[in-house]
């Protein structure tokens, strides 16, 4: 199980800001820390849907902030670590398969946005560019 990243009140700082200024800061912070954090246990990853019934990945940019948005829900689950480019490599074409694209950093069931997969790969390759 992954400790904390950040402290309580950092995570809720960034979990305050709006939709737009949660994405622009996922991308930064992604590309900083060099991992993607999603939300599961050993045998499964926490996949939700939107409107639509759209398979969407949620992604956090650190173990602390997805604590916050599922902990307590399942017993079991927690927060994982995937590195950025293992995340480009090989989770992007699996998604792809799967027809899903990107929840970005929900809080209380608000994405700060809902990323086709090669939108999400070509703001992240952006990112760590700039990094």
């Amino acid at each position: 199980m992954a400790r904390d990243d950040i402290s309580r009140g950092q995570a809720e700082r960034l979990r305050g800001l709006d939709e737009a200024a949660r994405a622009a800061k996922t991308f930064e912070l992604l590309a900083g820390n060099g991992a993607v954090w999603v939300w599961g246990d050993e045998d499964e990853i926490l996949f939700t849907e939107n409107g639509e019934r759209r398979t969407l990945l949620p992604i956090w940019p650190h173990a602390t902030v997805a604590r916050l948005e599922n902990e307590g829900e399942v017993s079991g689950e927690h927060a994982i670590r995937i590195p950025v480019q293992v995340f480009l490599d090989e989770w992007l074409p699996q998604l792809k398969d799967d027809d899903a694209a990107i929840a970005l950093f929900p809080v209380d069931d608000r994405h700060a946005a809902v990323l086709e997969l090669d939108e999400f790969r070509s703001r992240m390759t952006a990112a760590l560019r700039r990094n």
